[in-house]
């Protein structure tokens, strides 16, 4: 029989508890401080906030004065900080420590103040303790200064204050009295903040008192409050600390949802639900705000607590060197020391505080912030408000390795763009004047300078090229930077030494401090199929894993999906799935060199990619000289022919002739196109819908270079609006272009005409970056998460990463899949039964990630694309207001 919970158990979540409170924690440091205070020494407990500090001192001063010992409580705030002047501050300090001493019978402060008026206000408080709190006090004395961060608040300097507390720690030597005196200060700051004067001597006394978060034995009362609420509190306790890494405010708020929670949802959909989606919204009490605020309201640039925080967020972990600006980033609470490494204190916060959060705070701080606003409202068209000179070096210099917006790069090209033109004019002016020197100076040189034989050959410029077996992976090492955490290093080394049992550990606790990393997933399965033995093997080529990591992150998610399913079952011959990831970087050059390393291991049976279609080009006689198959799940360009190619998106022509079919539903007769022709996928979506469109008896207007550097986007609009009398403009830019897409939507006048799109525009980016710029927009896609056959493989793939996924995963699946089947169709499978097999695969709808999956004689899928529009609504990347809506067909001509 299962006990009843207890009705009037309640976690308390923010403020100070009570010392009788049942959810108190009992941590080291409560031992710690109490033994210090009780012996005398000084002591200092500074922490990020709601670490349990305040709570931390009144279950202090009560074992303190069950003891004997006199307590005295300074909170700071209490006081006040606005509009204080330095009498009625050093005042309030002497009045809380009467009240709190109860010694308001034998003394009158209003009396005593002005008594002591020739005196200074620091002066008075010296006196104060020691000619009345001292002699009327015989026994030991503790005195607690909370909040001692809010004295920065300030109008005036305290460190006189902080400097008379050391001095009472100093005359112990000359005044036994003060012996008998001990000071506790309490808050968010370092003892470096307490006195700054560099001509002082700096606040260097006492202990610190380190507040760490709690761990599962010390936070064992916590579960108490969970009994009759679930079945095994200790294990939901357990799960609750793994979120929330002990961190108190968060483990009492966990836990008081637990208690709340009538659907019974688990620990992790009660945190993304309750905490991290829309946390600006839901954080109550304050919690995740303060923390950003702390962030962007201290001493030390926040631009650098930022790119500090972010090596930590990419790294897993850095060295602790005690710099200004890592103790600054500890006292925000984002991170925490162990064992000499700064963390990220726990998962809650990697979600919130995360890459994308990084991004949008860095690109809010830009030095350029004026300029950048004065140009977009004057629809970029102003060019008085670009940086030149120093002011463009410094832009530059700090957008560098920083991941920004993209009216961040359109700004900054377009500022280089206006002073590589007035050099190049400076060059016209200049040149025949240089010209006619230089053959002047080369004719008189001819004719004196001496002949000279057998000249030594200059030695030729070393070029380190990059082994291709690093490219490659099993779980011998990551592609990807960042996320690093022990367990991971362990695992990489004991696969690499091939004992995979060890690896299979290691990598399974890994993924618990990572458990949406898809690339760990893989790599946890394949130690599994080492494991098992006799595995079966396909690779995966992704494009480059540090420029273009969200990318090869979102294809992975697929891969792992179908790899996890399939090793659960191990439906073929009892053997498992293991998956070699490679990185062939976007480049051509790289591609064919990773295809022809894939070739040699005869045990992959299938390669999974190429991502974009040039590099498919580039890869594509290795694999068809080799008879592996490879099925892309981005390659979309129709010029890519080969018995070994297939693949799970659909061709540019299947795409253009939906987009060339609502164009003329619409009744658009004149449409001009922008587009890249020196990109393979650009120019094929172009030349296909320009075919389609015109076989529709449509007219064709004509087409605008998007990598013309002179690109002069508003004078276009005017031409298109004003001669050309277009009915609609066509965006497709190559995936590097789409920054330059956005400016002509944004151009005044560009909304006059409705905007169609190639599906490079089909990504957060245009919700988060275009907005109003891109409403209206309609794109022909493949896959569409809220289309009906979509939606409960969507929802899977969410629950197991942790978030939305794109049309990337869905396609990595679907070719995942289509290997799977094949495989399955033979005894024996090899790369020529795969070949042979995948022509004749045949997947439903529920073996997919929504649609049948059939390939026809080319090796395309034969499936119709979906409409979707950019329109406003709840929902979108950070808040941005927009989101992609299915364009049905009933409501096309409507």
């Amino acid at each position: 029989m299962n006990p009843e919970p207890n009705p009037n158990y309640e976690y308390q979540v923010g403020g100070t508890l009570p010392s009788d409170s049942p959810t108190y924690v009992t941590r080291q440091a409560d031992d710690d401080l109490y033994k210090k205070l009780k012996a005398g020494e000084f002591c200092y407990v500074l922490n990020s906030r709601q670490m349990g500090k305040s709570s931390l001192r009144v279950r202090t001063m009560q074992r303190l004065q069950e003891e004997g010992i006199a307590c005295a409580e300074i909170d700071i705030t209490a006081i006040g900080t606005q509009d204080v002047t330095p009498d009625q501050w050093y005042a309030g300090v002497i009045d809380s420590l009467v009240r709190s001493l109860k010694l308001n019978d034998n003394f009158d402060l209003g009396n005593w103040w002005k008594a002591q008026k020739l005196l200074p206000p620091l002066r008075r408080l010296g006196k104060f303790l020691e000619e009345e709190m001292l002699t009327s006090i015989h026994k030991k004395i503790v005195i607690f200064v909370d909040e001692i961060d809010s004295v920065l608040s300030l109008s005036f300097s305290t460190e006189d204050f902080f400097a008379l507390i050391r001095s009472c720690h100093n005359q112990r030597a000359d005044k036994p009295e003060y012996k008998r005196l001990t000071f506790c200060l309490l808050g968010v700051a370092t003892p470096s903040d307490l006195i700054q004067d560099k001509q002082r001597t700096p606040f260097n006394i006492g202990q610190a008192i380190e507040l760490k978060g709690f761990d599962l034995v010390e936070a064992e009362p916590l579960a108490k409050g969970l009994v009759g609420k679930v079945s095994n509190p200790q294990e939901k306790l357990k799960e609750v600390l793994e979120w929330t890494g002990g961190q108190p405010f968060l483990t009492q708020k966990l836990c008081q949802f637990i208690l709340d929670d009538e659907q019974r949802l688990s620990v992790e959909e009660l945190v993304r639900s309750r905490i991290i989606q829309n946390w600006q919204s839901q954080d109550d009490p304050e919690h995740l705000r303060t923390i950003r605020d702390r962030i962007f309201s201290n001493k030390q640039p926040a631009d650098l607590l930022l790119e500090l925080y972010e090596q930590v967020l990419r790294k897993g972990e850095i060295e602790e060197d005690n710099s200004p600006e890592q103790i600054e980033l500890r006292l925000s609470g984002l991170v925490v020391k162990q064992n000499g490494k700064l963390r990220v204190y726990n998962r809650i916060y990697e979600f919130v505080f995360d890459n994308n959060w990084v991004n949008q705070a860095l690109a809010n701080l830009r030095p350029y912030a004026k300029e950048l606003a004065a140009w977009l409202e004057s629809n970029r068209q102003k060019k008085s408000y670009l940086l030149q000179g120093q002011k463009l070096r410094q832009a530059q210099a700090w957008a560098e390795h920083k991941q920004l917006l993209v009216e961040d790069y359109q700004f900054l090209y377009a500022s280089q763009e206006l002073v590589t033109r007035k050099q190049q004019r400076l060059v016209l002016v200049l040149a025949p004047i240089i010209l006619i020197s230089v053959l002047g100076f080369s004719y008189w040189y001819s004719q004196k300078k001496p002949s000279v034989v057998n000249q030594n050959p200059q030695p030729t410029e070393t070029i380190t090229v990059q082994p291709v077996s690093v490219l490659l992976s099993e779980g011998e090492r990551t592609l990807f930077g960042g996320s690093e955490n022990p367990s991971r290093s362990q695992a990489f080394k004991a696969f690499q030494e091939k004992r995979y049992t060890d690896a299979v550990n290691y990598f399974k606790r890994a993924r618990q401090a990572f458990p949406f990393d898809p690339e760990l997933q893989i790599y946890y399965n394949n130690a599994r199929a080492y494991q098992k033995g006799n595995p079966l093997t396909l690779a995966v080529v992704l494009p480059d894993t540090n420029k273009e990591a969200d990318i090869s992150k979102e294809l992975l998610r697929g891969v792992a999906q179908v790899q996890d399913i399939f090793n659960s079952s191990s439906e073929v011959n009892q053997r498992f799935l293991n998956i070699v990831i490679a990185n062939d970087g976007s480049s051509q050059t790289q591609a064919h060199k990773v295809a022809g390393e894939l070739i040699k291991n005869q045990n992959i049976l299938g390669v999974i990619g190429h991502y974009t279609s040039p590099n498919s080009a580039a890869a594509l006689p290795q694999y068809e000289s080799a008879g592996i198959a490879m099925i892309s799940p981005g390659s979309t360009s129709t010029s890519l022919n080969s018995r070994v190619f297939f693949r799970t998106v659909l061709s540019t022509e299947v795409n253009a002739g939906k987009l060339a079919d609502y164009a003329k539903n619409q009744g658009y007769k004149r449409v001009v196109i922008f587009y890249n022709p020196d990109d393979t996928y650009s120019k094929n979506v172009k030349e296909q819908f320009e075919k389609l469109f015109k076989d529709n008896n449509e007219k064709f207007v004509r087409t605008i270079d998007l990598a013309n550097a002179s690109l002069d986007t508003s004078a276009e609009i005017l031409k298109i609006n004003e001669q050309d009398k277009a009915d609609a403009i066509v965006l497709f830019p190559n995936t590097e272009l789409t920054s330059v897409a956005l400016a002509i939507a944004s151009a005044e006048g560009s909304k006059k005409l409705p905007l169609l799109g190639g599906n490079a525009l089909y990504n957060q980016k245009t919700l988060k970056s275009g907005g109003e710029a891109f409403e209206g927009l309609v794109i022909a896609v493949d896959w569409f998460a809220e289309e009906e056959n979509s939606k409960e493989f969507a929802e899977k793939a969410r629950t197991r990463w942790g978030g939305q996924i794109s049309w990337r995963t869905a396609a990595a699946y679907d070719a995942t899949q289509a290997f799977i089947k094949a495989i399955s169709m033979s005894n024996n499978p090899t790369r020529q039964t795969v070949l042979q097999k995948l022509p004749s695969v045949d997947l439903s709808a529920n073996e997919t990630s929504g649609h049948r999956l059939k390939f026809d004689k080319k090796g395309d899928r034969q499936q119709k694309p979906i409409l979707v529009k950019v329109v406003r609504g709840r929902g979108g990347p950070f808040e941005s207001g927009f989101i992609f809506q299915q364009v049905k067909d009933e409501d096309i001509n409507n």
